[in-house]
């Protein structure tokens, strides 16, 4: 299923059909069951495109269909509804984010439903946002960041119930990425808002939730793209900022190629005096 030939997903579903007709056929030794499905679904999420979301999609259906008709062994749990949100993500195509988000709705519908086994958890939310980030729609970094939110709230409501739902780093990211990339007039203010949450709260006691170099160098990206005077000198602080700290002994904010390019590309936009002096 890890296979990045085309060909990989289509057989892994030829196999399966394979089985369930052996099984319909009265071989009681072979019945495809969650594992199967999901291996599968696996291979089609692998390859992107919308027509592999779809394909991942139609197999989570059938899923559904085997269990109500009485194969308990193909009942979907978290995981199947985690990798069809994860090939949507991935197939970058028009719609994909409305998508991840009618599948999150519905597991959350299941779950309060009384299905143990579909619960969203910060797996499923991260998907969810990096659709939107990578969706390219306009108002995409808005609903990304109240899809945190929404997390968040649920996390802080219930912190025992709700423990998959606990923050990271990643997911903090996405959503920091999602405003990066957006067009929003103040998505740079925006990001660092963010950077400033994550460092607030890990410094209230959630380890998980760390800002790394990744999150700078995106928070830099937005400044650099914001277009706004003032811009480059913030960057580099922001620069400055993290070369303080990694000298310091954080190892998780050493700048790199990227986070370098960033900065220089603040710089060159900007205009400022002493910018081009300061970016050699």
């Amino acid at each position: 299923a890890r296979s990045r030939k085309k060909i990989a997903p289509m057989r892994a579903e030829q196999i399966l059909q394979w089985m369930n007709k052996l099984h319909n056929s009265g071989d009681l030794d072979v019945q495809p069951d969650k594992y199967t499905f999901n291996t599968v679904i696996h291979a089609w999420a692998k390859s992107g495109g919308k027509k592999s979301a779809t394909k991942a999609q139609q197999l989570l259906n059938n899923m559904h269909v085997m269990y109500q008709q009485g194969n308990s062994l193909a009942k979907p749990d978290t995981i199947t509804y985690n990798v069809v949100i994860n090939a949507w993500a991935k197939s970058g195509g028009k719609g994909a984010a409305k998508e991840t988000e009618k599948l999150l709705a519905k597991m959350h519908t299941l779950h309060e439903g009384g299905d143990p086994d579909v619960k969203p958890n910060v797996v499923t939310y991260g998907a969810v946002i990096d659709s939107y980030a990578k969706s390219g729609e306009q108002g995409a970094a808005a609903r990304a960041d109240q899809l945190l939110a929404n997390m968040i709230q649920m996390h802080q409501m219930d912190p025992i119930k709700n423990a998959d739902l606990r923050p990271n780093t990643y997911v903090f990211n996405t959503v920091i990425n999602c405003w990066a990339k957006s067009k929003d007039h103040d998505a740079a203010s925006k990001a660092e808002e963010m950077l400033v949450a994550m460092g607030r709260l890990h410094a209230s006691g959630i380890p998980s939730l760390k800002p790394d170099a990744f999150t700078y160098t995106a928070v830099i990206d937005a400044w650099a793209k914001s277009g706004y005077r003032g811009a480059a000198t913030r960057a580099d602080q922001l620069l400055d900022k993290m070369e303080a700290k990694y000298l310091a002994g954080d190892v998780d904010l050493k700048p790199n190629t990227f986070t370098y390019n960033a900065v220089i590309n603040a710089l060159a936009k900007s205009g400022e005096a002493g910018a081009a002096a300061r970016a050699e």
